[in-house]
């Protein structure tokens, strides 16, 4: 899974990169982030414009009439969302890009971990969204979820989930709402598992507060 995640981004240059218009609104660096507040996501609209805009990290689908659901919606599992009603309509046709400079995971031990690719400042998640409101005479909200696979290699030491990568040569089909989505999915699935395996990890201290110190490593745990 992936319940928490950094974001120390310059979003004017992500938009130029991504080709993306870049809306207002859009949250402050942040070393601590929790479902449910909110995210910078990249995605496209029916019309091929980009967008990079601020999203509520918890999925809300269209029949959902209240944000308080039974079941939590800030992940999905790629193996099963194009099957799923809460998420196979955006499966199809609403994918999204979630920025990232790196995620914590958390061992049987309850360690914090944080993954990263020094190599690659910005991680690009995989991710679904839906535009939601409860009623017509609400405004719209825009919400999303991260997308997650099987673990493998070191990942699976610490957890038995993580989240989706998206390489550039992914970025256009998977954004692109025409793509036909499960060949897309398999693909991204796959090819995810072989971008986790080229980052980098290590421990750190209890995430309390906010700010760059949460993903320094953990000195008492590594002095183990």
């Amino acid at each position: 899974m992936c319940g928490r995640f950094t974001v120390a981004i310059d979003f004017s240059q992500l938009a130029l990169d991504l080709d993306a218009e870049l809306e207002s609104g859009l949250p402050a660096p942040s070393w601590n982030i929790a479902p449910t507040q909110t995210i910078a996501i990249a995605a496209q609209d029916d019309r091929g414009t980009r967008h990079i805009a601020p999203a509520y990290w918890s999925f809300i689908p269209p029949w959902a009439d209240s944000k308080k659901l039974a079941y939590p919606t800030h992940n999905a599992r790629i193996e099963t969302a194009l099957n799923k009603r809460t998420f196979s309509e955006a499966a199809h046709s609403h994918r999204a890009i979630i920025p990232a400079t790196g995620y914590y995971e958390w061992d049987q031990h309850k360690t914090p971990h944080y993954f990263h690719d020094a190599e690659r400042p910005i991680l690009f998640l995989a991710g679904l969204y839906n535009w939601w409101r409860p009623n017509k005479q609400s405004p719209w909200l825009l919400t999303c979820t991260i997308l997650t696979r099987q673990a493998t290699g070191g990942a699976a030491e610490v957890h038995n989930r993580m989240p989706v990568l998206i390489g550039n040569d992914l970025v256009d089909p998977w954004l692109d709402p025409a793509s036909e989505a499960r060949p897309l999915m398999d693909e991204a699935s796959a090819k995810g598992a072989q971008l986790s395996d080229q980052l980098s990890s290590h421990t750190v201290a209890k995430l309390r507060g906010d700010g760059p110190q949460l993903i320094e490593p953990d000195e008492f745990t590594l002095s183990i």
